[in-house]
Formats: structure tokens, C-alpha cells, sequence
């Protein structure tokens, strides 16, 4: 089940959020344990050893966790053993996927909900503490089980302690909610059109513009995908009266690589540098364990995002990238912010090829393609309709992943004329829902 699905908009949720309004704050948590499970179950549906593997892995985090509230088995051997039990289906299918030929798929939210149960772990081995059914819910709750965003255990397990029940939330999230929804079925589906144009004719068919502007379609198509994504789980997070952490701060707006990791997947990067970088030595034990940890951050996250070798080739080119900017030019961007504005949407928009393409092979081709090379002649204006179909929906995705329109919307939030604005991007995402295939989101794949 996908957010953006007539089952999730009109069965699902409001029978869920109707049933959960009602109930004693004592069961709260309970409730939205059973019900993610449901939701999870109908998204899983005929490979149902999924939620066997989703429940076992919660119910092995869960025993640590308890095992942990013990000072005296709170031991660093008893951590790393949990710790690498949990984390063992996810590095399975990731290596798999590096040196098998045939590769196990990905179970729906695998990645995700490891590195939550890691986080409520190594919370819980911290002295933290909570009920068994908190730390279950804040697992397996249905707005970020599958995508994120990733919350610390602190925070979430405080707002699922007392969830807020008022209208200015209720109002704020929904409204969150529709506007995601917008992001994903109005701007990222549509801008899905233009690498399938790509896919079909193949980086050797296609012109230097066409190359181009698959990668700034795909640049733009993978941002709302996610944030919108992001923005729906907050929204609903906000409407059962839980704050969940925010996930994207206007990213391509950035000057430089390490400023756009802070600002892209923000949860993510805040993962990593809880739980790998500082444990690493981050940045306090020299240069040399400073660049180590860098490199494995980027390592894993290459991983993370995918089994295949291109992931790999990407994550090194984040590390290098980052690197350089650390002992180069980094400063130089920070003082020259139009050098920083043009720098880096180019060299995210080029490291994106390792996401569009299949292989190695196929990246070093498509790159051939952007500067002039590699392929066969192919009709110098073929970009012509292809921009034709997308203009409107490249123009909106241009426009709003700048921070104007948030500026603009936050002079019209919680008017009349805004509810009638967001009533009718809502109707128009069900009528564009029920005219397209529904595309899944993209961040399922990683």
C-alpha cells in the first residue's frame, strides 16, 4: 500500500485515523503498531515472508532492547552481536546484489527500519528507556516504515509518549499532506516521462540535449519524489499528533556537496554521522581518521542506496567530491556564492547518471553522451518533444525546489483561499492517479 493510492486515501487511513482519534491515549501506541502491521501486510501482499522477516527483526531489536535496560548486560560485545544480527538481512541482500548474479530482491522498507531498530538499540544500550510496545510502535509506525524519515529514539519515543491532539496540528499536517501528494503525483510522476524517453532509445540514440536534460529531469524527478514522500509522512505524522523530523531543506539551493548533504535525506546524514562517523573518530582524532571515516560514510551509503556496483562508483564520488572540498575549494565556494549556485547543481545532476543507468558500462556511456561522444549520429532536435510533453512540470519543479514558494504559501497558510487551493491540488492528484500507473516511489528501490 502507497500513500498516493485510492486504498491508502480513502479506506486505509481515514477507517485507521477515525479509530485511533478514539481511543484512550493509553492505546495509542498499540494501535498504531496493529495498524502499521496491516498496512505493511496489504503492501507485502503474496510475499508475506516479509512481514515474518519485519516482525522477527522488530521482536530480536526489542529483546535487546529490554535485555539493555539491565546496567550490568549493558557490555559493548553484547551491542555489536545485537547490532550485527540486526543489520545481517540488509548487508545479505546488498553484497548479494555486488558479487551474485542473480541477487535476492529488496523486502520493502528492509533498509529503513534496520537503521531504526539500530538507533532504538543503541539507545536502549545508552540507558534509555521505554515500554515494549513504545519502542515496537516507533519501529514499525506506518508514516515512515517504509521510506523514513529516520527519527532519533528520544524524540520519537517522547512524542509517542504524549501525542498532541489539536486542531492547529491536525490542520498543519494535513495540509503537509496534500501538498507531498502534489510533489509526487502533479511535478516527480510526470517528470518521469523524460528518462523513459531515454531509457527507450538508449544513451547512444539520443542527443546531447536530450542527455542533458534526462539528468536534470531525473535531478528534479528523484528530489519531489522523496520530499514529497517525506512531506506526506510528516503530514500524517502531524495528524496523529506525533512531530516527526523534517527531511529536506531546499537542497539544489546549496554551494557546495557538504552543504547539500545537509540539507538532502537530512535523517540519513544524521544517521551516519551518529552511528559511523563520530564512533569512527569523525573529525577529533586527525586527518587521517578523519578521512577514513569520510570514506566508509560514504562507503555504506553508496550501499545503502543500492546493490549494485554504480552505488559503489557514486558513494566514492561523494567521498572525493567532499574531500576536495574540505582541503581545496571549499572555502572558495562559501566566499563566492554564484560559483557554489552553479557548482553544485552540475555535479549532483552528473553524479545522478549512476542512479539512471544499470552498470558501469552504461554510466560511462550516458556521460560520453552529455559531453559529445559515444553513439551513433541521432537527431540533433529529438529533445524538442520531449520538452514539449514536461515544460510546464519541469518549470513547477524549477521554481519549487527554490525556498520562494514556501515563502509565499506561508503568507496564505490557514486561510480560506489556501483550504480551496489544497482542496483542489487534492482532487486534481486523484484524477491524475486514476489517469497513470501509479508509479511506486522511487526510494522503495533503495
Amino acid at each position: 500500500m502507497v500513500f498516493n493510492s485510492y486504498s491508502f486515501l480513502f479506506l486505509f487511513f481515514p477507517i485507521f485515523f477515525i479509530l485511533y482519534r478514539k481511543l484512550p491515549a493509553r492505546w495509542r501506541a498499540a494501535a498504531l503498531c496493529v495498524g502499521s502491521l496491516v498496512f505493511y501486510a496489504v503492501g507485502v501482499w503474496g510475499r508475506l515472508w516479509q512481514l515474518l522477516l519485519l516482525l522477527g527483526m522488530t521482536g530480536f531489536g526489542l529483546l535487546g532492547c529490554l535485555l539493555f535496560q539491565k546496567e550490568s548486560l549493558r557490555k559493548k560485545g553484547l551491542l555489536a552481536l545485537w547490532v550485527t544480527v540486526t543489520a545481517a538481512p540488509l548487508a545479505y541482500v546488498k553484497l548479494a546484489g555486488l558479487f551474485l548474479s542473480e541477487t535476492p530482491g529488496l523486502p520493502l522498507g528492509l533498509s529503513f527500519y534496520t537503521f531504526q531498530l539500530i538507533a532504538m538499540l543503541v539507545y536502549a544500550w545508552k540507558g534509555g528507556w521505554a515500554g515494549a510496545v513504545e519502542l515496537a510502535a516507533g519501529v514499525l509506525m506506518f508514516p515512515k516504515l517504509i521510506s523514513g524519515p529516520l527519527a532519533e529514539p528520544e524524540e520519537l519515543l517522547a512524542e509517542l509518549d504524549e501525542p498532541k491532539r489539536n486542531r492547529a496540528l491536525l490542520d498543519e499536517g494535513l495540509e503537509e499532506f496534500i501538498l507531498g501528494l502534489g510533489c509526487k503525483v502533479v511535478i516527480a510522476d510526470h517528470l518521469a516521462g523524460i528518462l523513459g524517453q531515454i531509457r527507450v532509445r538508449g544513451a547512444g540514440g539520443i542527443s546531447v540535449t536530450l542527455a542533458w536534460l534526462g539528468v536534470l529531469g531525473y535531478a528534479l524527478q528523484l528530489y519531489f519524489d522523496f520530499w514529497g514522500y517525506s512531506q506526506m509522512a510528516v503530514g500524517l505524522g502531524k495528524m496523529l499528533g506525533i512531530r516527526l523530523p523534517e527531511n529536506f531543506d531546499h537542497p539544489y539551493c546549496s554551494k557546495s556537496v557538504v552543504e547539500f548533504w545537509r540539507r538532502w535525506h537530512i535523517t540519513l546524514g544524521r544517521w551516519f554521522k551518529t552511528y559511523v562517523y563520530i564512533p569512527l573518530g569523525g573529525s577529533r582524532r586527525g586527518f587521517g581518521r578523519m578521512v577514513l571515516a569520510t570514506f566508509t560514510v560514504w562507503l555504506l551509503t553508496g550501499v545503502w542506496h543500492g546493490a549494485g556496483w554504480n552505488y559503489v562508483l557514486w558513494g566514492l564520488m561523494m567521498f572525493v567530491l567532499i574531500l576536495l572540498e574540505r582541503l581545496f575549494y571549499g572555502r572558495a565556494l562559501n566566499r563566492l556564492p554564484l560559483l557554489g549556485h552553479l557548482y553544485l547543481p552540475l555535479v549532483i545532476a552528473l553524479s545522478w547518471v549512476f542512479f539512471i543507468t544499470p552498470g558501469p558500462n552504461e554510466a560511462f556511456a550516458y556521460f560520453a553522451r552529455l559531453f559529445g561522444g559515444g553513439g551513433a549520429a541521432a537527431d540533433p532536435g529529438d529533445w524538442i518533444a520531449v520538452l514539449r510533453r514536461c515544460w510546464p512540470y519541469l518549470a513547477l519543479a524549477l521554481a519549487g525546489s527554490t525556498p520562494l514558494p514556501g515563502r509565499l504559501w506561508a503568507r496564505l497558510s490557514g486561510r480560506g483561499f489556501a483550504w480551496a487551493l489544497l482542496f483542489g491540488l487534492f482532487w486534481l492528484c486523484v484524477y491524475f492517479i486514476a489517469t497513470a500507473a501509479g508509479d511506486p516511489f522511487l526510494y522503495f528501490s533503495f
